[in-house]
């Protein structure tokens, strides 16, 4: 039975001999001189040169920390693991979660070193069970940290996973990980949070502004025309051009129907779907292809991994195609896998690919093709002058040890282009390898890895950087909306799927063994005029989670599109697990064909006029609703009177009590 002397006594022994005059110092609550006392340990240990945190090369690698023996690394962990506790007491947040992310690049690094080569989902950890000791503290730290601002998220990813990594036979012989950093009882309390929880969503509060920007969704609604227009989708591509969202291809569900058809809208006014002409080329069927608009050319290109490129010329509004082709560069392309004589994308078919336009340049990075379900890190620019195509970096199938000089094998990653274009972003997405063991690849698992990643391709010099994620950032996804917004000048995120993060249903009493998302999250990737970025580089690219009082279900494969002239966000379908969220429907998944616009509290956001108050009482947080009364959150019955159902109520008692403040707020009445 665990009681608190084992607490006190598992405090004790766990303190570092090193560290032992900085964590007087914590307790006696001097922390600024605990943080000059942990920092003058770490440079003791690294050395006065050494860049620390570090910033350069992305901020991720160091060849100092992978040479350090291993009582330095603990100690090094040590003093950040004190560093970003004196931050948090100092109420510094956003410096705490720099040191508790240096402490994993400090793992990363160790990892690096290694040989041959790791890819993220192999095992390995290293032996020092101090070291053990000083992880789970630094995972511990940072899931208490995002939780205490909302983002439940990267909470149960931080704490979760740190259970997984570190060895059970380290955990026996240091029972205080488990009983006492990495209790058990936590854990579980995390895995049964939803992301955002719709118990707590509309009591979270912009306590942290520089982790933390206001956000509101609001469901639009299409007027009736005569299209019935696209309906619920998955898989499918979407663009916008002058004002118009498109939406083509993709599936019903699971098992079809499959569609080959496009529908736009007009933005502006929502004035009916109309149909646009069908994709006439006999190909595969159309599931997880891009469609990329090159305002230069006016045309929307669709690669589906064919010699031949297809394009919706959208001043005419018909399809066309043209062919391109590949001269085989020698030695490089041969390591790739790609044969001398033949076209680089086995089967002529490629999906679930992320793709961006760059000038007179169609970058195509990943997916899935004809000899694998992994996916691949074959990085692929097609000049669209010369419709001439070059391989950048990458392979045609995943080898047997990593490539740590550029990301890993993946399929459904995200990737955008700033306004500067000068870099092409990559973040995150999944290694299939339950897809691997169905077609006997290498990197076989019993379930996919979601990749925890961000890299930069710098386009003039053509070099990968892995870079830092910095600030409130979000949990490792995939199939996740994306979109980078040039009138905010800012990267949005919302939703997604992990294969292997478990959320339990204790209502149900069911635990899946993987996660969907609908948190929304913003980077800016641009410094700021009041950064001083030569003194504290890393604040000038930072994620925040984007608070909003009610959002979409929860699901993956939905698509975000931003209109360019206006600088306005969108949200269109997607689909999720139909045990995930409640529904009367048999079949295992769902689609959605819904669109909804994103507003941030941000210049050009959209977000003036929302009443945040109203629509923390009022807004459906995904597929539940919320008691206007009490605030709690399930399937309950709307407002029968004039105002149109404005506002939901759990029981009599609540729409007694409620009634009159609902009354005044909408303006209703019995009817």
């Amino acid at each position: 039975m665990f009681s608190m002397n084992d607490l006190f006594h598992d405090l004790e022994r766990l303190d570092l001999s090193r560290t032992k005059s900085a964590d007087i110092l914590f307790q006696s609550e001097n922390y600024n001189a605990a943080k000059d006392e942990y920092s003058r340990v770490a440079r003791e240990i690294l050395g006065p040169t050494t860049e620390f945190p570090i910033y350069s090369n992305g901020g991720i690698v160091s060849q100092k920390y992978a040479s350090l023996a291993d009582a330095e690394i603990v100690d090094l962990m040590g003093c950040l693991n004190g560093l970003a506790q004196c931050e948090r007491e100092l109420e510094n947040m956003p410096e705490a979660l720099i040191w508790l992310e240096e402490c994993q690049i400090v793992y990363w690094n160790l990892r690096f070193s290694r040989a041959p080569r790791l890819y993220d989902w192999d095992d390995w950890f290293p032996g020092d069970i101090q070291f053990s000791v000083q992880y789970a503290k630094t995972r511990a730290s940072a899931a208490a940290a995002f939780l205490s601002f909302g983002n439940t998220g990267t909470a149960v990813h931080r704490r979760y996973t740190a259970t997984l990594m570190i060895p059970e036979d380290h955990q026996r012989r240091e029972p205080a990980i488990s009983r006492t950093i990495l209790h058990r009882g936590g854990t579980q309390t995390l895995t049964a949070l939803r992301h955002p929880d719709p118990m707590m969503v509309h009591r979270h509060k912009i306590t942290q502004p520089s982790l933390q920007l206001l956000g509101s969704w609001k469901k639009l609604k299409v007027k009736k025309g005569n299209c019935a227009g696209p309906g619920r989708r998955m898989s499918f591509s979407s663009f916008i051009w002058e004002g118009r969202l498109y939406v083509a291809g993709g599936r019903k569900d699971s098992a079809g129907p499959f569609y080959r058809d496009m529908f736009s809208v007009n933005l502006r006014n929502l004035d009916g779907w109309r149909l646009e002409p069908d994709f006439p080329r006999r190909t595969s069927a159309w599931l997880g292809l891009n469609m990329v608009v090159s305002p230069a050319h006016k045309k929307a290109y669709l690669f589906t991994g064919r010699q031949t490129l297809d394009f919706f010329d959208l001043t005419t509004n018909q399809w066309g195609a043209v062919l391109t082709k590949f001269e085989h560069a020698g030695v490089g392309d041969t390591r790739a896998g790609i044969p001398t004589t033949a076209w680089p994308y086995p089967g002529g078919n490629l999906t679930d690919s992320t793709q961006q336009i760059v000038g007179e340049h169609l970058f195509v990075f990943g997916g899935t093709h004809g000899r694998t379900n992994v996916g691949c890190n074959l990085f692929m620019v097609l000049n669209l002058r010369t419709y001439e195509w070059r391989r950048l970096s990458g392979t045609l199938m995943a080898p047997k040890d990593a490539d740590i000089s550029c990301p890993g094998p993946r399929k459904t990653p995200n990737s955008w282009v700033d306004n500067t274009e000068k870099k092409f972003y990559l973040l995150g997405g999944e290694c299939d390898r339950m897809g691997a063991v169905l077609k006997g690849e290498l990197h076989g698992g019993d379930h996919g890895y979601a990749f925890d990643d961000f890299w930069s391709w710098d386009i003039a010099s053509e070099t990968w950087t892995r870079q830092r994620m910095v600030g409130n950032v979000p949990a490792p996804r995939s199939e996740t909306a994306c979109v980078f917004n040039p009138v905010l000048n800012k990267t949005i995120i919302w939703g997604g799927y992990n294969p292997a993060m478990p959320t339990d249903y204790a209502e149900r009493g069911m635990q899946f063994g993987f996660t969907y998302y609908a948190d929304t999250f913003i980077y800016d990737g641009t410094p700021t005029d009041t950064a001083d970025v030569a003194s504290d580089p890393l604040q000038s690219q930072t994620w925040k989670q984007v608070v909003t009082q009610g959002f979409p279900t929860y699901r993956a494969q939905a698509q975000l599109v931003a209109d360019p002239q206006t600088g306005r966000t969108y949200l269109f379908g997607g689909f999720t697990n139909n045990q995930y969220v409640p529904t009367r429907q048999d079949a295992v998944s769902r689609s959605f064909g819904d669109i909804w616009e994103l507003r941030v509290d941000l210049p050009g956001g959209y977000f003036a006029g929302v009443d945040v108050e109203d629509e923390g009482r009022t807004a459906a947080a995904g597929p539940w609703q919320r008691c206007f009364t009490c605030g709690s959150a399930g399937q309950w019955k709307k407002c029968a009177g004039a105002c149109g159902g404005r506002a939901f109520f759990c029981d009599v008692d609540c729409l007694r009590d409620g009634w009159r403040d609902h009354k005044s707020a909408h303006k209703c009445r019995k009817v």
